[in-house]
C-alpha cells in the first residue's frame, strides 16, 4: 500500500485508500516479533489486518510451479487401461503448514524526503458476513515489574480480539502474530483456515437476537469469583437514580486468592457485548486460555446475562489489569445520561432467603451527566428536563477517571476514586468539564454554548407572551437541535506505562462530528487545570489543542485510534500519530517536528567539499604532467574565476568610491 502524501503547518497526513468499507478498527497492544505495528479493521466481509513498520520481508522469487508427472507408458503406448486400487483405510494427507516469513536484518530505510513507516504486509480474513466492531485486550509489556509468566502465554504468539458481526453472531478469533510471507499468501485458499487463524464463534441460541452494538474484552485469573463470608466497606449503587451516588453500604466482599502476580489455575478471557434486545441486554462470556489456542466448553452459555434499563452505547472494561481488583469493572453508558460501573466478580445484595449463596455480580458506581440547556431564556418544567446523552466515553489513569463525550460537544472528567487534585462536592458530577469548538458551529453561532452566566448567577428571561408560547411550543415538541450539530464523536486514551512501576501517562483524543482534538499529557492537563493554569471551560485551551488539516474528502470518520510511542519521545513531547479510519480510507496524521525535503546547507557543503577534492586531484596530476585536457579546462576555469573575484575585490577594497554631498544654503 502506497500513502498519498500531503503536509499542512507541522503536520504530515498519509492517506491510503481502501477497496471496502471500514466499520471500527483497533491498534493491536502486541507489536509482531519483527517490530511491525498491528492495526485491525472491520470491514464489509470480514476482517483486516497491517502491519505497519518494523524489519520488512525478504524479497524472494517464487519457484515456477512443477509439472505433474506423465503416466508411465505400457507396452509402447498411453492408450492402455491401467487398473487403479484405491483403499479406504488411507488417512487423507495432513494439510501443509504455511511458509514462515523471512525478513531482513534492519529495520527498513525510510526516505529522507517521507522518513515514515511504510505498510509491510497486510491480509484480510473472510467471514463472509460485516464485520461491525472490534475488541483487543489490555496487555501489559513484559518488564521488571510485570514478568513473563504473569501475563497469558498466549498474547506473546497470537493476536487474540473479538468482533461483532452483521448476522448477530460474536466471534473471538486468533492469528499469528508474525505478518504471513509472499509466499503464504500465494498458496491457494484453504477452506478450513486460510491464515493459521482459529475462530470460535457463539451460536446463535446462546448469543444476541439482534445485531450487536459493542463489544469489549479482557483477561482475568481462572481463580476469580471466589466469594468468602467476610466483609467490607465497598462502595454499592443500586441501578435506581434515586439511590445517592457514591454511597457506601456493608456487604460482603469478595475474596482473591492471589500468589503475587501469578494465576495458578490458568487465565481466562472475558467477552461482554450488548443489543437492543428487551430494551438492553448485556452479555458475558468467558473462555479459558491455553498458551496457544482458546479453549471453549461445548455447549457455549453466556457467563451473564444482565437485563438493562436504558439502551446502552459504551460498554468497556476497565484499563487497569490483573491483579488490581478494578480490572474486571464494566464501564455502561446510555443516552439518558447516566453512566454506571458494573463488577461481574462483586457479589449482590444478600439474598433474603437463608442458606441461598450471592450470585456474582453488581453495580458498585453510578455517575450522571449535566441537564440540557434549552435556546430560549423560558425556564422548563423539571419533569421536562433531560440529561445529555452520551456519545462515548473511556477509561483514563489506570482505571481511576472516566472521561465521557457529549452529544452536544461538552466533555467532562468522573474522578471515580476521587482521588483528582480537584474533587466536586457531588461524587456523580463531573470534576473537569469543557465544550468543543467546531469551525462549523463557531460559523454558524448556533454550536453548542454554555449556559450565559452574570456575576455568577443563571440569567433568567422574564414572562411575556413570547416566551409564554416558547414554553407552550417546548412543552408539546420537545428542544429543538440544530442541523449542524454533529450526532456522532469518540473518546480515545492511549497510555504508556512506566517502566519503574508509576502512574502511566496517558494521551487523549477526541473527535467531534468531522474534527479532532488532542490533550497530549492527561496528567498534566489535571494539574494545570486544578492550579488555574489551564481554562477547563471552553476548547481549545492550553494542553487540549484541535489538529490541523485533515482532508476527509466528504467522508465520515468512523473511528479514532493513537499509535504507540517510546519514553523518548514521550519525554521530548512529541505527541502521538492518530491513526483515522473513514468509510473507504486510512489516514494517518504524523507530527512534523523537522522541515520536510533535504538538508540544502548540508548538499551544499558537500558539493563545495567535492570540487575542493577535485581541484586537488587536478593540481596532482598536473605536477606528474598527466593532466588530460577536461582537467586543464577545469584548473582554467577556476583562475578565472578566482581572477575575477580578487579582481572585483581590489576594485571594491583599493578604490572605494567615495559620494560627496552638496551643501545647500537657504
Amino acid at each position: 500500500m502506497k500513502p498519498i502524501i500531503s503536509t499542512t503547518g507541522k503536520t504530515t497526513q498519509l492517506r491510503y485508500e481502501l477497496p471496502l468499507r471500514a466499520y471500527d478498527s483497533k491498534v493491536y497492544p502486541v507489536k509482531a516479533p519483527n517490530g511491525s505495528t498491528i492495526i485491525l479493521y472491520g470491514h464489509e466481509t470480514g476482517v483486516g489486518a497491517l502491519w505497519r513498520g518494523g524489519r520488512p520481508l525478504k524479497k524472494t522469487t517464487a519457484p515456477p510451479p512443477k509439472q505433474p508427472p506423465k503416466p508411465p507408458k505400457v507396452n509402447g503406448t498411453s492408450t492402455d487401461t491401467i487398473m487403479i486400487i484405491d483403499s479406504d483405510d488411507d488417512a487423507p494427507p495432513a494439510p501443509q503448514a504455511l511458509p514462515k516469513a523471512d525478513f531482513e536484518e534492519e529495520e527498513e530505510e525510510l526516505d529522507p524526503d517521507h522518513p515514515y513507516p511504510s505498510i509491510i504486509q497486510q491480509l484480510r480474513l473472510s467471514l463472509n458476513t460485516q464485520v461491525l466492531h472490534i475488541a483487543v485486550p489490555q496487555i501489559p509489556a513484559i518488564s521488571a515489574v510485570r514478568p513473563a509468566d504473569s501475563i497469558p502465554a498466549i498474547f506473546s504468539k497470537k493476536i487474540v480480539f473479538a468482533v461483532t458481526c452483521a448476522d448477530y453472531s460474536v466471534r473471538v478469533i486468533t492469528l499469528p502474530l508474525s505478518p504471513p510471507s509472499d509466499a503464504a499468501k500465494a498458496t491457494p485458499f484453504r477452506p478450513k483456515s486460510q491464515w493459521g487463524e482459529e475462530v470460535v464463534k457463539v451460536p446463535t441460541h446462546a448469543g444476541h437476537q439482534s445485531i450487536p452494538r459493542g463489544i469489549t474484552m479482557t483477561w482475568t485469573s481462572r481463580s476469580e469469583a471466589n466469594f468468602d463470608e467476610g466483609s467490607g466497606d465497598d462502595m454499592n449503587v443500586d441501578a435506581d437514580e434515586s439511590t445517592t451516588p457514591g454511597r457506601r453500604r456493608a456487604r460482603r466482599k469478595q475474596s482473591r486468592s492471589r500468589s503475587g502476580h501469578r494465576a495458578e489455575k490458568g487465565w481466562d478471557l472475558l467477552v461482554a457485548s450488548h443489543s437492543t434486545e428487551l430494551g438492553g441486554l448485556l452479555k458475558i462470556w468467558r473462555f479459558g486460555l491455553t498458551g496457544t489456542s482458546i479453549a471453549a466448553t461445548t455447549p457455549i452459555a453466556a457467563y451473564q446475562t444482565l437485563p438493562l434499563r436504558k439502551l446502552a452505547t459504551q460498554v468497556i472494561f476497565n484499563s487497569a489489569q490483573y491483579p488490581k481488583r478494578r480490572h474486571s469493572q464494566l464501564l455502561i453508558t446510555d443516552a439518558s445520561g447516566n453512566a454506571r460501573i458494573y463488577d461481574p466478580f462483586a457479589p449482590r445484595q444478600a439474598s433474603r432467603t437463608a442458606g441461598t449463596k450471592p450470585e456474582p455480580g453488581n453495580f458498585i458506581a453510578l455517575f450522571r451527566t449535566t441537564f440540557e440547556h434549552t435556546k430560549s431564556n423560558s425556564p422548563t418544567l423539571p419533569v421536562l428536563a433531560a440529561r445529555k446523552p452520551i456519545l462515548d466515553a473511556a477509561w483514563a489513569s489506570d482505571g481511576h477517571h472516566i472521561l465521557a463525550l457529549l452529544a452536544d460537544g461538552e466533555w467532562g472528567i468522573w474522578d471515580v476514586g476521587r482521588t483528582g487534585p480537584s474533587p466536586p462536592s457531588d461524587p456523580s458530577a463531573f470534576s473537569i468539564r469543557g465544550f468543543v469548538v467546531t469551525s462549523e458551529s463557531s460559523r454558524s453561532g448556533s454550536g453548542p454554548s454554555s449556559p450565559k452566566i452574570r456575576n455568577g448567577r443563571t440569567s433568567l428571561a422574564p414572562m411575556t407572551p413570547n416566551t409564554r408560547r416558547t414554553k407552550g411550543e417546548s412543552l408539546f415538541h420537545g428542544v429543538s437541535t440544530s442541523s449542524s450539530t454533529p450526532n456522532h464523536g469518540g473518546v480515545s486514551v492511549a497510555s504508556l506505562p512506566s517502566v519503574v512501576g508509576g502512574a502511566s501517562e496517558d494521551s487523549v483524543v477526541i473527535w467531534y462530528g468531522s474534527e479532532v482534538f488532542r490533550i497530549s499529557n492527561l496528567e498534566k492537563f489535571l494539574s494545570r487545570t486544578a492550579s488555574g493554569n489551564a481554562n477547563g471551560g471552553s476548547l481549545p485551551a492550553p494542553g487540549l489543542t484541535p489538529l490541523q488539516g485533515i482532508a476527509l474528502h466528504g467522508e465520515a470518520i468512523t473511528s479514532v485510534n493513537q499509535l504507540d510511542t517510546t519514553v523518548r519521545e514521550a519525554r521530548l513531547a512529541i505527541p502521538r500519530d492518530v491513526l483515522i479510519f473513514t468509510d473507504h480510507r486510512v489516514i494517518i496524521t504524523v507530527n512534523t517536528t523537522q522541515p520536510l525535503g533535504r538538508d540544502l546547507n548540508a548538499a551544499f557543503a558537500k558539493e563545495q567539499a567535492d570540487e575542493a577534492e577535485a581541484r586537488k586531484t587536478d593540481q596532482a596530476l598536473l605536477a606528474r604532467g598527466e593532466l588530460d585536457l577536461g582537467g586543464m579546462g577545469r584548473l582554467l576555469e577556476d583562475m578565472e574565476g578566482s581572477g575575477s573575484a580578487s579582481g572585483q575585490r581590489s576594485m571594491v577594497i583599493g578604490n572605494p568610491r567615495k559620494v560627496l554631498f552638496a551643501s545647500s544654503t537657504t
